[in-house]
């Protein structure tokens, strides 16, 4: 592998394979494709064709999820008696289309079904599941729970639910515990049967609403009693699916195996949905006349169905996904699109305000490796955003803490190679919880214990994190000339979508490319470059989002090496390619 330095990261240009070659033969492309498939993996021609086309038989049997029968025939005996059901879901949009698949499955059963839902405020009772909320959802007659997206170390929840005599199912995808909760149900794909140790779910990366669409899947079935639903059910898992590709896609689990197959059958559903609220969002966001893809649902829908968790109270987004009718869903979303033009603004402020604090305070030295910065103004719903930011500005593991009440309560992000949620168990004895992944991580704590976590977390990530981990790795997939990209070559390319984690969209390596006009730069504040490209004869429109700084070194007659996404951007009936910029540098060769 070979390691290029780009203007702001390192680009590691994968190497060519002539077993590429049969790849892309097996699924009639261009050798460029069968080099793609190969980075990621694929490495036989019958998983090459699937990847290409992903089939919904290429899901696995629900039935084979731990757990989930249990459950389900849990809950088929609640809605026959009518046993008071509650669905506690979490306030992202994985909880929330989590909560709205099970929520319909149930009511597809008996429209008259005392299923209620309850999520918890993101400020005021934080994530998961919470003793208090079990006590009181008890008090009020519960005679199931169910959890979606959480539930997987609530052992004292789970305690007390079993004193009041309420079953508790849990289902989840985050990292269990050693302990498990002792709850009636656990469906999990990570966690072994507790019927038969040696059984493992084939697909452990499922999201909070893919493991919810498995469980909707086998209670109809036992509710029809036959693997064959009725054509009832079979219509609604069909309409579901677009629920659990927005929880799929916009909870950033890897988009290979079975979320690969609900991410590209989801999407294509969205637009075609017959839930109103989804409807008016789409409306409401502009997405009407769009090819609705991963990135629509990463930056435009997703975050509209978050503010509403972030900024206030995500049960509206709960409602606008379920019970929601054309008329309150219309209202709902132009709420929506409200409150996530407020979480930018928001966002934007406390990242000007960290970022200042991050120079100030020297944590973009080489010898600090990590940031924590707490402050009672920034707003919890929020930092876990600015989070991700900061580490893509300063490439170091980040927590941000709000420290506002009682405990502070702390988002984290990472960096490829530092798991942030080993780091936060290293730091444990500072912390009063914490949970997440490698990559993600929230924590509560003391006021007094700030220092000391902080100490403790920074002098941890300098034992674990190189100094050459400090500038952000970049893979480069393949060399490409501007010749080359086709639009029918990038039509071939697309096939690979839908694009996320494990599976990113493709970066290509363009070399000796000039700068033709000067730049222009685009947007509100002017923080977006519109450049056009000459290289091979032939000329592109490239866009560098997020770079306008780069108009004063990017005159015209600069010779450049350019890493890039390529794609087809549709506008005014017109389908034309165009390159997106990661990154570049002064070509080889070139004066400087």
């Amino acid at each position: 592998m070979q390691t290029l330095r780009g203007s702001q990261r390192r680009w590691q240009l994968a190497e060519a394979t002539a077993e590429a070659a049969v790849l892309a033969e097996a699924v009639r492309a261009p050798a460029i494709v069968g080099h793609l498939l190969w980075q990621r993996g694929v490495r036989d021609v019958d998983t090459a064709q699937q990847f290409v086309d992903p089939k919904l038989t290429d899901l696995h049997d629900p039935a084979d999820l731990p757990g989930v029968g249990r459950a389900a025939a849990r809950l088929v005996t609640a809605v026959r008696e009518r046993q008071p059901i509650v669905i506690y879901g979490d306030y992202d949009v994985d909880g929330v289309t989590a909560t709205s698949i099970l929520y319909h499955t149930l009511r597809a059963a008996d429209a008259d079904a005392p299923v209620q839902r309850y999520i918890p405020h993101r400020v005021d009772e934080g994530y998961g599941i919470s003793t208090e909320a079990i006590a009181k959802l008890a008090d009020r007659g519960a005679a199931v729970i169910v959890s979606v997206d959480c539930g997987i170390t609530a052992t004292e929840p789970a305690h007390v639910a079993k004193q009041r005599g309420v079953d508790l199912i849990i289902t989840d995808h985050h990292e269990p515990d050693a302990t498990l909760p002792d709850a009636f149900a656990i469906a999990h794909p990570r966690v072994v049967d507790p019927d038969d140790s040696a059984r493992r779910y084939p697909f452990g990366e499922l999201s909070g609403a893919g493991v919810a669409y498995k469980l909707a899947w086998q209670f109809a079935r036992t509710w029809c009693g036959s693997e064959r639903v009725s054509a009832v059910f079979r219509e609604l898992l069909v309409d579901l699916l677009a629920l659990a590709a927005l929880g799929t896609v916009a909870d950033v689990v890897p988009l290979v195996g079975e979320n690969r197959v609900i991410a590209h059958h989801g999407l294509g559903r969205i637009k075609h949905t017959k839930f109103d609220g989804l409807n008016a969002l789409i409306d409401a966001s502009k997405l009407r006349g769009e090819q609705i893809d991963a990135y629509h649902v990463g930056f435009v829908l997703g975050p509209r169905l978050n503010a509403c968790g972030r900024m206030g109270h995500a049960e509206q987004a709960v409602r606008l996904l379920t019970d929601a009718t054309a008329e309150e869903g219309r209202r709902t979303a132009e709420f929506l699109n409200k409150q996530n033009d407020d979480r930018r603004a928001v966002e934007r402020a406390i990242f000007s305000e960290a970022t200042d604090r991050v120079r100030k305070s020297g944590y973009d030295e080489p010898s600090v490796r990590a940031i924590v910065l707490d402050d009672p103004g920034w707003h919890a719903g929020v930092i876990g955003i600015v989070c991700s930011r900061l580490v893509e500005r300063f490439g170091r593991p980040t927590v941000l803490l709000n420290t506002a009440n009682d405990e502070a309560h702390g988002s984290a992000r990472s960096i490829d190679g530092f798991d942030i949620h080993e780091a936060f168990n290293a730091c444990g004895e500072h912390l009063l919880s914490h949970g997440g992944h490698a990559m993600a991580a929230g924590c509560r704590l003391a006021h007094e214990q700030i220092g000391a976590f902080r100490d403790a977390l920074v002098e941890y990530a300098h034992e674990h994190i190189s100094e050459e981990q400090l500038t952000a790795v970049l893979g480069v997939d393949a060399e490409a000339r501007l010749t080359d990209l086709s639009r029918d070559a990038v039509e071939q390319i697309e096939r690979l979508a839908p694009f996320g984690r494990d599976n990113p969209r493709p970066v290509l390596l363009l070399r000796g490319l000039s700068v033709a006009h000067p730049p222009r730069t685009m947007g509100q504040r002017n923080n977006h470059l519109q450049l056009m490209l000459e290289g091979d004869g032939a000329t592109m429109r490239c866009v560098a989002w997020n770079r306008g700084e780069w108009a004063e070194r990017l005159r015209p007659g600069t010779e450049m090496d350019l890493a890039a996404h390529v794609k087809l951007n549709h506008w005014n009936g017109r389908t034309n390619v165009e390159l997106e910029a990661c990154d570049w540098r002064v070509a080889e060769g070139a004066a400087t």
